[in-house]
């Protein structure tokens, strides 16, 4: 009962771990249970770089067997002639997996102990049937989550986010990157997951902007915020989508970087950042410790090294760059 029992437990390790608990996850019970030395699951995709995931006793020259072997079938040392001497016991499994993919899972016993007995073995025959199944799963998550965070890193750069409620203010769901938009200043979600405004003149806008969106379907109705933040309430059947877009804060990216995205030098790219702020000269300079007579000179030499014709160009060329996106 207890064989049985641990087959079941590896089988549920092995689909936990294809959905992100992680491969050392299953390998350990796997080698646990065969009371094996070393574990390793090695995929191989049609395209891209191959995965290994090893514990224990190294085992990593088994992957050398892999191309010769059988789908579906578990060898052992004596199943396979070498012309590279491998020390010790192993059984090993190869399967196929979507798109053309193929997948090796070992386990290994150093030379000084027995050999793996015929219950270790079953172990690997009942898994296989799965591994590949799992294995495109966990690729596909892999691929999926890879996109996610690049949608939400794009997200960030454009100063967007999104919160989505039903139609009495609940939220439902909202962008991972909500807390970091500087309209959190104002704004918050409370213990109720409502969300919030510490200034009640926003509250009120905000309460009859959602009120009339939610009564009147498809309405859709726009604000701004005094932190420069722009609030889209969208009705979308028996949800509401809040779009949030704030105005970028050049001067808060990293200087170095926002001076090398448009070859300027570290005090040129600070006060260009500034300007695209909303500061004046004057009001830049001041905040750099510049002279005014300073400011002005460096921001000839901004227009001239970026091919733009005074504040308006130099606005029109940062405000249209992907340099917040870095």
């Amino acid at each position: 009962m207890q064989y049985v029992d641990d087959q079941t437990s590896l089988i549920q390790s092995l689909f936990s771990a294809s959905t992100g608990a992680g491969w050392q996850d299953f390998l350990t019970p796997l080698r646990d249970f065969t009371q094996a030395d070393g574990a390793m699951l090695h995929f191989q995709p049609i395209r891209g770089t191959a995965q290994t995931w090893s514990i224990g006793v190294d085992c990593l020259a088994l992957q050398d067997l892999m191309p010769s072997l059988r789908f579906d079938r578990v060898y052992g040392q004596e199943d396979l002639t070498t012309t590279r001497a491998l020390d010790g016991f192993f059984r090993i499994v190869k399967v196929r997996a979507d798109g053309g993919a193929t997948a090796s899972l070992c386990i290994s016993r150093e030379a000084h102990r027995r050999d793996f007995r015929s219950p270790d073995r079953q172990f690997l025959t009942t898994v296989a049937p799965f591994l590949g199944q799992c294995l495109s799963t966990w690729a596909r998550l892999t691929a999926e989550r890879g996109q996610a965070n690049q949608s939400e890193h794009l997200l960030a750069g454009l100063g967007a986010g999104w919160v989505i409620t039903d139609l009495t203010g609940n939220i439902q769901s909202m962008s991972p990157n909500i807390d970091a938009l500087r309209a959190f200043r104002n704004m918050r979600i409370s213990e109720r997951l409502r969300l919030e405004f510490a200034d009640p003149e926003m509250a009120l806008r905000f309460r009859t902007a959602f009120a009339t969106c939610a009564t009147q379907g498809t309405a859709t109705v726009i604000f701004t915020a005094d932190v420069g933040t722009e609030l889209t309430l969208q009705r979308r059947d028996a949800e509401i989508l809040v779009r949030l877009r704030e105005t970028p804060d050049h001067a808060a990216l990293p200087a170095e970087a926002f001076a090398q995205h448009f070859g300027l030098n570290r005090s040129e790219g600070r006060l260009a950042a500034l300007i695209c702020d909303g500061h004046s000269l004057k009001s830049a300079a001041k905040v750099l410790g510049w002279t005014d007579e300073t400011a002005r000179s460096c921001s000839k030499a901004i227009f001239a090294r970026m091919g733009v014709q005074g504040q308006t160009g130099l606005l029109r060329r940062v405000l249209t760059s992907g340099v917040t996106l870095d």
